[in-house]
């Protein structure tokens, strides 16, 4: 069976592919139910599904934003493993990321899972992080021809907007590069939980708990910040990512957006545990 490459919306496809991946975290379900069954306006995603009947056999997705994308989910029903189905969606997805422009792809896995497998279609790990039960990973694939990282050339002029969903493989990216939110945790700790922590931000977002901003040069997301808006009173708080090399436009963005609903005071509780490690 040859797989069919599946560009959103497609609502008939999702309730399959929603049984097939019942397994997955309630943040990354929501995320891929508002990229397939509805579609998410500006962003550049593909599945590649191996169907039977009303049955999904076998998927593998890619989001794109520009040049970034993110692999995942690759699954396969257990009862159809050891076919061939993985390899085949999985080459098709990534076909068509270098057809459109696609350039880094990230993807998070564990050395339970097949990392053979993905080394075979170019990928190589950049972060490794000690985890219970399996440790995790970050690896990335570069279509030929790139020498350099996606960050590595942002000296221009700094553009604040909001961020959502659509630059979800930007945030990802992003957290490959830079230290994460909390600066007790080892950059390569912040980089394999990127995918859980940005959907997690965008979940908040979502439900008005918080609103994100971020500052870019050029298509390149350079920092992020988070602004809650859900606090009771005249005080709330913020964060930012990185603490240290953060524009000041951003922060006073935030500050800014904070003073239009109404907030006094914003505290930024991850920069005073930043102090407290230099110190």
């Amino acid at each position: 069976m040859k797989p069919l490459l599946i560009i959103p919306p497609a609502p008939a496809r999702w309730p399959a592919l929603r049984e097939l991946l019942s397994e997955e975290g309630d943040a990354r379900l929501a995320d891929l139910e508002q990229r397939l069954a509805h579609g998410l306006p500006g962003a550049q995603d593909a599945y590649a599904v191996i169907a039977s009947g009303g049955l999904c056999l076998a998927v593998a997705g890619i989001s794109k934003y520009g040049d970034l994308g993110v692999l995942g989910p690759v699954y396969t029903r257990p009862d159809h493993r050891r076919r061939g189905y993985a390899r085949q969606v999985t080459e098709t997805v990534l076909s068509w990321f270098e057809m459109t422009g696609g350039k880094w792809l990230y993807l998070t896995t564990t050395d339970e899972l097949d990392e053979g497998l993905y080394w075979k279609f170019g990928f190589a790990p950049m972060h490794r992080a000690e985890w219970a039960p399996h440790n995790r990973l970050m690896m990335l694939r570069v279509t030929h021809g790139v020498t350099s990282e996606p960050l590595a050339d942002t000296t221009g002029p700094v553009t604040i907007r909001d961020v959502t969903r659509v630059e979800w493989p930007a945030m990802v990216a992003l957290l490959q590069y830079r230290p994460g939110p909390d600066p007790r945790v080892p950059v390569a700790e912040s980089a394999v939980t990127a995918e859980t922590f940005t959907l997690d931000l965008l979940s908040h977002q979502d439900k008005g708990s918080c609103q994100l901003k971020g500052a870019f040069c050029g298509p390149r997301l350079t920092a992020l910040a988070s602004l809650a808006i859900d606090q009771p009173g005249s005080r709330t708080y913020a964060m930012l990512i990185p603490h240290s090399e953060s524009p000041p436009e951003l922060r006073e963005a935030i500050l800014e957006l904070a003073r239009s609903r109404g907030y006094t005071q914003v505290d930024f509780p991850m920069e005073t545990l930043a102090r407290r490690s230099e110190g």
